[in-house]
């Protein structure tokens, strides 16, 4: 999985680096509605713009998939709760059977005791 994970991360490393230096000279980024003017290297505009589009993207799908997210919680919650329930009735089962096999033995020596 190591493996995988290097030869994945690093073509697109490479590829981010050959763009970086291919695309150095400075751009003046215009904000229209507030007048501010910045200078900044292309790549760097870029790569900011990808990074904010990823961390927007990533958010909406967390958002989206909340009420997912809940269902399975309240599933696990109840499969805890149904475990519960059958753990005790287990316990209360086998504390039945141990006291109906206990019972006849008893009542067995107690006519034992009657009849000597």
């Amino acid at each position: 999985m190591k493996r995988f994970s290097w030869v994945l991360t690093a073509p697109i490393t490479l590829a981010i680096l050959v763009f970086a230096v291919s695309n150095r000279e400075d751009v003046t980024l215009e904000i229209w509605p507030f007048g501010i003017q910045l200078q900044y290297p292309l790549y760097l505009i870029i790569l900011i713009s990808l990074g904010v589009g990823l961390l927007i993207g990533a958010l909406l799908a967390w958002l989206s998939a909340g009420t997912s997210r809940k269902k399975a919680r309240q599933a696990e919650w109840r499969a805890l709760d149904l475990q519960r329930d059958l753990s005790r009735e287990q316990e209360k089962n086998q504390k039945l059977q141990s006291a109906a096999t206990e019972k006849p033995s008893a009542s067995g020596k107690s006519q034992g005791l009657l009849s000597s």
